[in-house]
């Protein structure tokens, strides 16, 4: 079972450093205002981008992650923008 898929299933968190695709449409950056994370963060937002977990913001429920870019930018994402690779 993929990692997204189990925690969406079991409710466990996915192991860091676990490859992903961001979705081909995300949310806009004024749709996410509500997430609570630095501006940089928003701004590094990218779709249809390869990456990789890198945790999750805590507070959150589970329902925003931190993904590290190919480029090594960082971007807080909705779970539903993301698909494991």
């Amino acid at each position: 079972m993929k990692p997204m898929a189990k925690f969406r299933k079991e409710h466990v968190l996915p192991n860091t450093r676990i490859k992903l695709r961001t979705k081909k449409r995300i949310a806009d950056k004024e749709e996410c205002r509500g997430f609570l994370v630095h501006e940089r963060h928003l701004d590094a937002r990218k779709p249809n981008t390869n990456g990789e977990y890198q945790g999750w913001v805590p507070g959150a429920g589970g329902d925003v992650w931190w993904v590290k870019h190919e480029d090594g930018t960082i971007g807080a994402y909705m779970y539903d923008e993301l698909t494991d690779v």
